[in-house]
């Protein structure tokens, strides 16, 4: 893996691109336990999220979060409630460097998903 892996971190509020590492630490942390999920729309491209979570009422609804995974192939979802991580994969499942495009596109994604939620 590259330590330069860079990651798309998705909240309700915020898109931000940090290092696969940082991001593993701050989303997942020591609760867990990880849950990775692929999102077929992309070859490659998968999510990550702390399981602890999923229920959790302190956690804000994250529907810019929900609608972006399902542009990206994931099937539709009743609530998210929970930050996570978007990351391209090779095909061991190894977190490598997101080409500009990608980015480009999850930016896009989120900005649409932001856009609907405001409608």
């Amino acid at each position: 893996m590259s330590n330069l892996a860079m990651v798309a971190v998705v909240s309700a509020y915020n898109l931000r691109f940090i290092r696969y590492w940082d991001a593993e630490g701050r989303i997942v942390g020591d609760a867990g336990p990880k849950v990775t999920r692929s999102l077929p729309g992309v070859p490659g491209l998968r999510m990550f999220y702390d399981q602890s979570d999923v229920d959790a009422p302190h956690q804000d609804v994250n529907e810019v979060g929900r609608l972006v995974v399902e542009a990206f192939g994931l099937p539709r979802q009743d609530e998210m409630r929970w930050p996570f991580c978007i990351y391209l994969a090779d095909a061991e499942g190894v977190p490598v460097d997101m080409p500009s495009w990608l980015r480009d596109r999850i930016q896009d994604e989120v900005s649409r998903a932001r856009a609907a939620t405001r409608a």
